[in-house]
């Protein structure tokens, strides 16, 4: 759970938490849930009100009996308790249509609360319409904040921000039209995971990994986030922008720089994010050329036959990329990032793996040497994995890999990510959440524009896989394979 000093943050201040979007899949599956679970632990501010607006013409009791559906009830009257906080307003943010509404019922929990309330906006919306969301909020003022005190809002909004480098700046442009930046919370749920927040203890915590944790020993590093299920309703805002603004300009190139980036100065928002963004400069640009020899798009086999997706849609639902960071400490190092859908199961996780001497003495002892791999695993179980060579048990003298772990399963009390992030966006901690946009979608517009130039081709492969052949090939032709299913760790 979080700090001391932060739960009594939480339930010294006043919120007015606006949700748009509030019948949408996020909202009542993620955001409306996390709530809940922060209620019941005694962990939102004594003056809250959540107030969920969407399209859908609701009352407060319609909306709450669909919120209810997807809770988990143990305590009725816990459930009461917490229909009290919420309310519902009819509004389309896009037309710019219930807006005065909403601002009267904040207007209206300020006189009632008497005090300042901090107003969020989480943007539970398409970022398809996004630019017009934040001209709509600020034509409204609703970027001003509480009425009697100099309190500004905040603004949360989720991912794609932008579809590449020059629509995010954008998005970027009209939101510094009403907020400054420490208004702005891009929210990423992998970042406020356990096992990936753990990965500043893990390196720098102990002295025993941080003098290893480079080219001099690492052979090559894999991040894999494998889906099993396919695009499910997702399908208009799935096309449009397919695995690599899905995925990898988000999360995946997030868990890179946090598992390469420099020791921060301190643990706080500024300095890590001044890291991470040193290793998103850092990453080498393809040519064209170099995209095609690099990298590998794919589509699963009945992806044309979802729902609302087009007969001859060229969209990859599977990307595989090989990758460099031009720095000191990773130069020469390859890393290799994958994800897909419809894929043979669940998996995401970073393994690094590290070279392998030979180890002379034991040449007797093994057909062939077994390298050292560090996994990080975020699922199907969060957990930490170091696998080792041991001598196997008996009086043969044979040798074998051992995983040492720890899995957060068994771990108690830990909030989900998605409450993580609500209790930072209501005390103001940004550091869980994305800075600069910019940067990532530099790197990716290459790789794109390569793409919708038909290098590489787009390939098919059959569900349940782990993808095309094309993208063993791509790791092959290094004397490498894909690990993340071999080294899957914590299967309890």
């Amino acid at each position: 759970m979080p700090k001391t000093q932060e739960m009594e943050k939480i339930k010294n201040i006043a919120v007015a938490f606006v949700v748009f979007g509030a019948t949408g899949d996020l909202s009542r599956k993620k955001i409306f849930p996390s709530f809940f679970e922060l209620a019941k632990s005694g962990l939102l501010p004594q003056n809250i009100r959540i107030i969920g607006a969407a399209r859908s013409k609701l009352s407060k009791e319609e909306f709450t009996d669909i919120i209810r559906e997807h809770v988990q009830i143990s305590n009725e009257e816990d459930w009461k308790k917490f229909a009290l906080l919420v309310d519902y307003i009819p509004c389309d943010v896009e037309k710019n249509e219930g807006l005065q509404s909403i601002s009267q019922k904040l207007d209206g929990f300020e006189k009632e609360a008497t005090i300042c309330p901090q107003r969020i906006f989480y943007m539970a919306v398409s970022p398809h319409i996004y630019q017009q969301a934040f001209e709509n909020i600020g034509t409204n003022n609703l970027h001003l904040g509480c009425t009697s005190h100099n309190k500004k809002s905040r603004i949360v909004v989720e991912k794609p921000f932008g579809y590449d480098f020059e629509s995010a700046q954008a998005l970027q442009k009209t939101l510094e039209k009403f907020f400054e930046e420490e208004q702005i919370f891009r929210i990423d749920h992998f970042l406020a995971k356990q096992t990936v927040q753990n990965i500043f203890a893990f390196r720098f915590g102990n002295e025993i990994f941080e003098p290893i944790w480079n080219r001099n020993y690492v052979d090559n590093i894999q991040i894999t986030l494998a889906e099993y299920p396919g695009i499910g309703k997702r399908g208009p805002f799935y096309d449009k922008v397919g695995a690599l603004g899905d995925v990898v300009q988000n999360h995946l190139l997030q868990l890179l720089t946090l598992v390469t980036m420099e020791k921060p100065n301190f643990f706080d928002q500024t300095s890590i994010r001044e890291r991470k963004l040193e290793i998103l400069n850092n990453l080498k640009k393809y040519t064209q050329k170099e995209v095609e020899t690099n990298t590998v798009l794919g589509q699963y086999e009945g992806y044309l036959t979802e729902e609302n997706i087009p007969k001859d849609s060229k969209t990859e639902t599977f990307a595989a990329l090989k990758l460099f960071i031009e720095n000191e400490r990773w130069a020469g190092v390859p890393i290799y990032i994958r994800t897909g859908k419809r894929l043979m199961g669940n998996v995401t996780s970073i393994i690094i793996s590290f070279k392998e001497s030979g180890h002379k003495i034991f040449e007797e002892l093994w057909d062939k040497p077994i390298p050292n791999h560090i996994t990080i695993q975020i699922q199907p179980t969060e957990g930490i994995g170091i696998r080792i060579v041991a001598k196997k048990p008996g009086f043969a003298s044979e040798l074998e890999p051992i995983d040492l772990e720890y899995c957060y399963k068994a771990e108690k009390g830990a909030p989900n990510a998605y409450e993580r992030l609500l209790i930072d966006i209501m005390v103001g901690d940004r550091t869980l959440f994305l800075g600069q946009i910019g940067p990532s979608w530099k790197f990716i517009d290459p790789i794109r524009n390569a793409w919708d130039a038909g290098m590489p081709k787009l390939v098919t492969y059959e569900p349940g896989s782990w993808g095309p052949k094309e993208a063993e090939e791509l790791i092959k032709r290094d004397g490498r394979e894909w690990l993340a299913p071999l080294l899957t760790i914590c299967k309890i």
